[in-house]
């Protein structure tokens, strides 16, 4: 038995994206680009069975993704507030790496209406959560990694869809 992690399906994580603009003109000091994706809407959902069950929509939140250099790789930076339906706030932080191919700059150009499926582009997404709700510290005090599908809805806007894990330790009888 090899001891590696295991994750479990925990939670869906929907938003709506606005057209995403650049900021600024030019490159950041490292030589990337920053650009932001106004989210205008979206939902925080528990897979069912999930240890913590939660229902939220945001409340605000953006993505300020930078795009390396070479333009094939962007990095999420996704920052928000989502409001529980029992009325708490969990602070959502998204980060990770994101291989950009040609038909998902057409989505966030608006070039194309496409849909990317789950595993149509790397996309790795590590997701913490912040409460001061002892309801929701479990989310809190969980690591989470997701992966993203996107599409579009025509003008630059576009859904993002995650969906995310709970990441586990692996029990074994393996030692060093």
């Amino acid at each position: 038995m090899v001891a590696f992690l295991d994750l479990v399906p925990a939670l869906i994580l929907n938003l709506t994206v606005s057209t995403i603009f650049p900021i600024g003109s030019n490159e950041t000091s490292t030589g990337g680009r920053v650009i932001v994706g106004p989210i205008v809407n979206g939902t925080l959902q528990s897979e069912p069975g999930f240890e913590t069950l939660i229902n939220a929509t945001i409340s605000s939140a953006d993505d300020w993704p930078t795009i390396d250099p070479d333009g094939l790789h962007q990095r999420p930076d996704l920052r928000g507030l989502v409001t529980t339906d029992d009325g708490e706030f969990v602070e959502i932080l998204a980060t990770g790496i994101q291989t950009i191919i040609p038909e998902l700059n057409q989505i966030i150009t608006g070039e194309k209406e496409l849909n990317l499926p789950f595993g149509t582009f790397q996309s790795v997404i590590p997701v913490r959560f912040v409460t001061g709700t002892p309801k929701y510290k479990n989310l809190q005090d969980s690591i989470f990694i997701g992966s993203e599908t996107v599409k579009s809805l025509g003008g630059g806007a576009f859904l993002a869809g995650v969906r995310i894990s709970k990441v586990y330790s692996a029990k074994t009888n393996v030692t060093l």
